[in-house]
């Protein structure tokens, strides 16, 4: 009986150990992709995923209201070198300060409730040079998008920063002879990167975070969204930098076809959400629906500053149109 009792433990701690090794399996989401088991099969085994705040949006830019935010402040450690380890993770390239569990760089200001420390940066990109970013303006996609996670280690709360890319079609070499260090240091990481063609695979490299980030940090839109891949958790504070960084066509397109050929998440319904923006005169779409609001978009109290001829012109449109 004593026998057949610990026979009977041990078989429930072997189950107990099997699903703990596939839980542990599932959070590092081997199980989900962006092809057959891609972005719209998410919400099958992470309910999340089909929420009313999900990200990425399209930000209709005549739809964005105008808010005033402090200046960020990024600790004096963004500026110096450091070494990072790049981990091919089977859906993007990661990039974590290689540390013990510390990390020296602290994000506060911009609106952000308190002070958040960086997570990692990882790059989404797509099939080809007019595809990659997730999140899109007036429906217009960039080559590629970075994204710089941070998070509150008192309230759990996440931060990302979203920085467009937009490629060059001169080659490394020129790029590498020119004066633009942002450019450089993408070279520097895409060439090392590269590299990681299997999954797990890593290495470590020196890298400076405020080169990698650019200097236009200036303008962004802001607005609450989620995680852009599963579990796709929610009550993630997004602030998405209106000028994009450029990085070289050779080497993004090394990742198209060494490591995989994309790895961005479509637009998600930005239902009754704001997109905010610090900047006070916002540029209109060419494309005149990207320029009608919803009357349930709760953004009543958006201004977007037209010049006289403009309105001129809207009022003798008008009057055509009624009379």
């Amino acid at each position: 009986m004593t026998a057949s009792i610990q026979m009977y433990c041990g078989l429930k701690k072997l189950l107990v150990i099997s699903l703990l090794f596939i839980n542990i399996y599932s959070t590092d989401g081997l199980e989900w992709n962006y092809n057959d088991f891609g972005p719209d099969m998410w919400s099958e085994t992470y309910p999340a995923c089909a929420g009313k705040s999900q990200s990425p949006i399209i930000i209709k830019t005549a739809c964005t209201t105008y808010r005033t935010f402090v200046p960020f402040r990024f600790s004096s450690d963004y500026n110096l070198t450091y070494n990072f380890t790049l981990l091919n993770n089977g859906h993007t390239m990661v990039s974590t300060y290689n540390s013990n569990g510390s990390t020296p760089f602290t994000l506060s200001g911009g609106g952000l409730n308190g002070t958040f420390q960086f997570l990692n940066f990882h790059v989404h990109w797509g099939e080809n040079s007019k595809s990659g970013s997730e999140h899109q303006v007036n429906n217009v996609k960039y080559t590629g998008e970075i994204h710089l996670v941070h998070q509150n280690s008192e309230t759990g709360q996440i931060a990302v920063l979203g920085i467009f890319m937009n490629s060059s079609q001169n080659s490394s070499d020129e790029i590498g002879n020119t004066a633009n260090a942002t450019i450089k240091e993408w070279v520097k990481f895409f060439t090392t990167a590269v590299e990681l063609g299997k999954v797990n695979e890593s290495t470590e490299l020196s890298l400076n975070l405020a080169t990698l980030m650019g200097n236009n940090l200036n303008n962004f839109w802001r607005y609450g969204g989620s995680l852009t891949t599963p579990p796709c958790t929610e009550d993630v504070v997004w602030t998405v930098f209106k000028v994009p960084i450029v990085v070289s066509e050779d080497e993004i397109d090394s990742f198209r076809k060494d490591i995989f050929s994309e790895n961005d998440r479509s637009p998600q319904p930005l239902y009754n959400r704001i997109v905010y923006r610090n900047f006070l005169n916002e540029t209109l779409s060419p494309i005149p629906d990207y320029n009608c609001c919803s009357d349930t978009s709760n953004n009543a109290g958006n201004k977007i500053i037209l010049s006289k001829p403009i309105k001129y012109y809207l009022l003798y449109f008008l009057l055509l149109f009624f009379f």
